[in-house]
């Protein structure tokens, strides 16, 4: 299988090292813009040019070079047959997605936004057990996530980052869209009711630093999404109360509390980050050779966006 790989980031990175983990077989191709100064420790041969490189017929693009780039890029692979997995967000504006919706549906393509928080396993319990309803309805929910934005990638100055730039997808609301993804895939659908964002003089950058929003979800339920690059320990929890009692997944430290009416129940969890990858690596793969459709493909992850630039105040659907 032939794989094209559009960027050697740190996430473009991680890519490569499962796909030569887990897949046999495996030809990788690298696309790079020729200004990128990290190495490339795979071997595998780099172009400069996108069509040089659609020239040699991959059957993949993993689409890993800045959000802002997205769409575009993903495009021409797809106008030149190649099933897409790209990594979140789908973009930072709506600009050219239905168009690429329609080119990946004409050529009857395979796609896939990357959201792994969808594979964590301590979600997934928690999940289960809200599904189970053994705690009955619904009835309001938090999801945070907060760490410090400097410490993000140790080689590089946070400032100069996309993260650091609006223009370029940066901003919490776009880079931990993983809160909104999985709020919307856990409840089957949310809508955000109001919102603010705001940014900090503190980190020094032009994207913002600090959101919060309020949700609805259809049956009355209401919750709140809190996401910040300042908070200096991390966190990222997941609370959902319900009639008989409370769910919180804490998914840093992989630890599911069940809290019922007179006892309360935890359960440990024990996996590294890659695990969530590998799980959407072989869900991705096995759709594509069969066929079938990805848990997260372009039309889900337009919605997803929608709802997110609805929180930044920037819906243009």
């Amino acid at each position: 299988m032939r794989i094209l790989l559009t960027g050697l980031g740190s996430i473009g990175r991680r890519h490569a090292r499962l796909l030569y983990e887990e897949l046999e077989e495996v030809e990788l191709l690298i696309y790079r813009s020729g200004t990128s100064q990290s190495g490339n420790p795979f071997g595998a041969p780099e172009y400069t040019d996108l069509q040089d490189v659609l020239a040699q017929d991959p059957d993949i693009a993993f689409i890993t070079n800045p959000t802002h780039k997205h769409i575009e890029t993903a495009t021409a692979c797809a106008r030149a047959g190649c099933h897409l997995f790209i990594e979140k967000p789908l973009s930072h504006t709506l600009e050219n997605v239905e168009r690429l919706i329609g080119i990946a549906k004409e050529n009857d393509l395979v796609t896939h936004v990357g959201c792994q928080l969808r594979f964590d396993p301590t979600l997934n319990a928690a999940r289960e057990i809200i599904n189970s309803n053994d705690l009955g309805d619904v009835i309001s929910f938090r999801a945070t996530s907060g760490s410090y934005l400097p410490e993000w990638r140790p080689e590089q100055d946070y400032r100069d980052s996309y993260s650091a730039d609006p223009e370029r997808g940066g901003g919490v609301v776009l880079d931990l869209i993983h809160e909104i993804d999985y709020t919307y895939w856990l409840f089957d659908n949310i809508s955000c009711v109001a919102s603010a964002i705001a940014h900090t003089d503190t980190l020094e950058i032009n994207s913002e630093a600090i959101a919060e929003a309020v949700m609805r979800v259809p049956g009355d339920v209401i919750g709140s999404i809190h996401l910040d690059y300042c908070r200096r320990q991390p966190k990222r929890v997941l609370e959902v109360v319900c009639e008989g009692g409370t769910v919180i997944a804490d998914l840093q430290e992989q630890m599911l509390t069940i809290e019922w009416p007179s006892t309360t129940d935890t359960e440990s969890f024990d996996y590294g980050r890659d695990r969530r990858f590998v799980a959407q690596l072989h869900h991705f793969i096995e759709n594509v050779h069969s066929g079938g459709k990805c848990d997260n493909d372009l039309s889900e992850a337009k919605e997803v966006l929608q709802i997110a630039l609805d929180v930044k105040g920037e819906y243009n659907g």
